[in-house]
């Protein structure tokens, strides 16, 4: 969802759709469920914080029973026509939405999530009123905000680790999806592709609760066996997953794997650091650490995972055709971005 739709809100249209809003019942919806790891406490503070960052009004907070109503908020004309099984022809409209926090054991708690959508202007059309169904996008986009915030909270170790793709829950299936894992991603090299369902790590089934159990313990490199879901059969793959500290020895600049070439290239220098200070500059190809050659991923996190902040390293480097070596001591500041 959007601030600038959310930050809009005026105080006339709260007050006067808080006392006046549609009834919940008057919408047909059967609403979404997501299990999240944690215990009731932690989604419930990660659920009431994501909803205050976005400015969704409440009426209703029952801690107790682990309910939570909005109050009724207004919707773009585009939000209402992507959230919302509206007409071809609609106008604006209007949103509330039900919460539900059930925990399920100590380690996984379910999100239920409904949204109730109701048009600004009804068209009275054969078959259309006023109260429309939800598409389940709006409940999707927050749901994964919540989770969001709740794991950079409870697993902050997270963001520093290595997979190269993402993990989509299906609240469908119950099971995890490969997502993200392009061409040119260390995920892609390893095996892994787009649609994929991941069934068990090191022959543990996998669950919103164990999941990142097998994470937040690595250090540096861990290899592990991923069962997948492909084409009616399972897969076992070797895959290696890198943490990288990001308190590391860095070089101040960004790399980005061009999709084309392969090449590991230099997308922009950070001022005064000591890539900026030895003239590299954006563009140019990365071809060798320490003679090493940064050729797959997995090469490229291994010769990070080396860097020591009071040894210099040499780069052989591609410019325009040419070949360059630089030898560059890496400083120790956390600047550093890990794509």
């Amino acid at each position: 969802m959007k601030r600038s739709r959310l930050q809009v809100i005026s105080s006339l249209l709260f007050f006067y759709f808080f006392f006046s809003g549609f009834s919940l019942s008057s919408s047909k919806n059967e609403g979404r469920s997501y299990p999240l790891p944690g215990n009731f406490e932690d989604i419930w503070n990660a659920t009431i914080a994501t909803l205050e960052a976005e400015k969704i009004p409440l009426a209703k907070v029952d801690k107790a029973n682990g309910y939570i109503q909005s109050a009724t908020f207004p919707l773009y004309k585009k939000e209402y026509k992507n959230w919302a099984k509206a007409p071809t022809f609609s106008s604006a409209g209007f949103c509330a939405i039900e919460v539900g926090v059930v925990e399920k054991d100590p380690s996984m708690t379910v999100l239920g999530l409904k949204a109730y959508f109701k048009r600004k202007v009804g068209y009275h059309l054969t078959g259309f009123g006023k109260r429309d169904s939800s598409r389940g996008v709006f409940e999707g986009r927050l749901a994964h905000r919540i989770h969001k915030r709740l794991v950079e909270s409870k697993f902050p170790k997270m963001k520093s680790i290595i997979l190269g793709c993402d993990l989509h829950f299906d609240d469908a299936t119950l099971h995890y999806v490969i997502v993200g894992a392009d061409e040119h991603q260390l995920a892609y090299e390893q095996g892994l592709r787009n649609g994929d369902v991941l069934l068990k790590i090191d022959d543990e089934t996998i669950t919103p609760g164990n999941l990142f159990n097998h994470f937040i313990n690595i250090e540096a490199e861990s290899l592990k066996k991923v069962t997948i879901f492909r084409d009616k059969q399972e897969i076992e793959l070797p895959v290696s997953v890198f943490y990288l500290n990001p308190d590391a020895p860095h070089f101040g600049f960004y790399v980005e794997r061009n999709s084309r070439t392969k090449k590991f290239t230099i997308s922009r220098v950070q001022t005064g650091g000591p890539a900026e200070k030895e003239g590299l500059l954006p563009g140019d190809a990365l071809l060798k650490q320490n003679n090493i050659l940064l050729d797959n991923w997995k090469n490229y996190y291994r010769v990070i995972l080396m860097q020591k902040g009071n040894e210099p390293q040499t780069f052989l480097i591609e410019r325009r055709g040419t070949l360059i070596e630089k030898k560059i001591m890496p400083v120790s500041e956390a600047t550093k971005e890990v794509l």
